[in-house]
């Protein structure tokens, strides 16, 4: 089996099973569901959980149901992580890259769902990235990848009536370690403090007075706020230098904050540099044309002959700038301008008047980008500031 072949029935028969339970448990599943057939007198069979005894039965029964050679490529192809439509594998003979692999299809009749995608989001995932690659806030996009596969046998649990073959979509790119990788932004920032002198088991002075056991408490919650607060700022920079390109992406995690998918969003406490991944699913506005469009129509006298759609997206990619940039604000401590430029926006907005309101944001754009990891410590590090 060549590694064509392998992908080809990966994406059509095991990624949409670990995409809807998870990558363990799918494979423990396929395993399961081989041994349980060959268990004539269902006395039933307990798969071992010592990793080498199910490693072995996991490649008898891969190569018994997908084909001779499809355990040694997977065991090639390095699975790094399931998505919702893609698999991602890292690239044989160079660990420093990966692939992303999904199905996609051009049928208008089938919806995107566990391994498949529409050709045309898949193509502005790449153009997307590419974009975002520019302003420094994607991964590097080496290569991409198309060719003809025949269309799954079933399509979302139910039998494949769909007239056309499908097209895999493979994207080689740097391989990045996510902030969900390193356990958390809780996890990163608590093993930097450890190296600046705050590890609890080590550096707390438990032999010490009660004025300097509070003295290390107070220093380290001030170092773990500005920290926390760093990553506040490197995100709302990385928002804005996206929102630059035309690009929002609406995959970081519900509220106006958008933080809380940590496995789409890279992050290095030191340089304070971040980077967003996945872009599955965003949006993209050619903000210039549509402030434009809006202005012309606007002044139409006769009402019936406006049209109030590219007004809607000025103000909706409007509005995700202006999280960002309060975002910005309120982590350098500047809570009192935060809520006086959110109240402006909105008022200016309600006027109708989208190209003030323009403005503003540019202004606050502006502000995000001339602040500095510096201002975030000067606000949070009191034990710093001169008695």
């Amino acid at each position: 089996m060549d590694e064509q072949e392998f992908l080809n029935k990966f994406t059509e028969y095991i990624h949409p099973l670990s995409a809807y339970i998870g990558k363990e448990p799918a494979m423990r599943q396929v395993v399961q569901r081989y041994f349980d057939k060959l268990d004539v007198n269902n006395q039933g069979i307990d798969l071992p959980n010592n990793e080498k005894e199910f490693e072995r039965l996991r490649d008898e029964a891969l190569d018994k149901t997908y084909g001779k050679g499809f355990a040694q490529e997977y065991a090639k192809n390095k699975l790094i992580g399931i998505g919702g439509i893609g698999s991602v594998f890292e690239m044989q003979g160079d660990p420093s890259k990966v692939r992303k692999v999904q199905r996609t299809t051009e049928d208008p009749n089938i919806m995107p769902g566990f391994g498949i995608q529409s050709k045309e989001t898949a193509d502005r995932e790449v153009e997307a990235q590419l974009k975002a690659m520019k302003s420094g806030v994607a991964p590097r996009l080496h290569a991409l990848e198309t060719y003809p596969v025949a269309k799954r046998r079933f399509d979302q649990g139910m039998e494949n009536r769909s007239k056309q073959d499908e097209v895999m979509h493979i994207m080689e790119m740097d391989k990045v370690t996510t902030v969900d990788d390193e356990g958390g932004i809780d996890e990163i920032i608590d093993q930097k403090l450890k190296n600046f002198g705050f590890n609890n088991e080590k550096d707390y002075p438990y032999q010490g007075t009660k004025a300097q056991k509070q003295r290390y408490i107070e220093r380290k919650s001030q170092m773990t706020q500005s920290e926390k607060a760093k990553y506040k700022l490197a995100l709302s920079k990385a928002k804005l230098k996206l929102a630059d390109e035309g690009i929002i992406h609406t995959d970081l995690g519900y509220g106006s904050e958008g933080d809380r998918r940590e496995d789409h969003l890279t992050y290095d406490p030191y340089s304070n540099e971040m980077q967003i991944i996945d872009y599955n699913e965003v949006k993209t506005y050619n903000h210039a044309n549509n402030l434009h469009e809006h202005t012309k129509n606007m002044n139409l006298k006769n009402e019936e002959l406006r049209d109030y759609k590219p007004g809607a997206k000025v103000e909706h990619f409007l509005d995700h700038k202006v999280n960002a940039i309060i975002q910005g604000m309120n982590a350098v401590g500047n809570t009192e301008q935060a809520n006086t430029f959110k109240g402006l926006y909105e008022e200016t907005v309600d006027s109708g008047d989208l190209l003030a309101a323009d403005d503003l944001v540019n202004q606050g754009r502006q502000l995000i980008d001339e602040h500095t990891m510096r201002d975030v410590d000067n606000f949070h590090l009191k034990f710093l500031r001169k008695k």
